[in-house]
């Protein structure tokens, strides 16, 4: 899990409660991947634009219903810029419907899952999102 341990995750979702949750799984989880949060997706491009390529997240994890940019333009916005693109990106929202989920993935999306009702459901969303992080 060294690679894991170093890597950085940007987590976009205007819920700021849900990142909260997320970075105190990944510490639980013992690891030691940074967090940085964004509330929507154009904050979340914004920041990527003011990177250098080599700081670039190594996974991208998205709420689809935001205020400003959604899920849905954030990703198709993600996978349509080449330095962006090969950023693994998981979607994780309230909604199960798998026509919402069928037009994630089409889009680029490695993973689509259900935002947990509890904390202790992030302890296994976590696991997924490490799972997506290239050694």
């Amino acid at each position: 899990m060294s690679n894991a341990t170093k890597s950085t995750i940007l987590y976009v979702d205007d819920d700021s409660d849900d990142c909260i949750f997320v970075r105190t799984s990944i510490e639980d989880a013992g690891n030691k991947a940074n967090l940085i949060c964004a509330n929507n997706g154009e904050e979340a491009v914004n920041y990527l634009n003011s990177i250098s390529d080599t700081s670039l997240p190594s996974l991208i994890v998205l709420d689809l219903n935001m205020p400003r940019w959604d899920g849905r333009r954030t990703l198709s916005y993600l996978k349509s810029h080449p330095h962006l693109a090969s950023i693994p990106v998981v979607i994780l929202s309230t909604s199960e419907n798998n026509i919402e989920k069928e037009a994630c993935e089409r889009l680029g999306a490695v993973s689509y899952l259900r935002k947990p009702c509890h904390y202790d459901g992030y302890k296994g969303i976590v696991a997924n999102f490490f799972s997506h992080i290239k050694a």
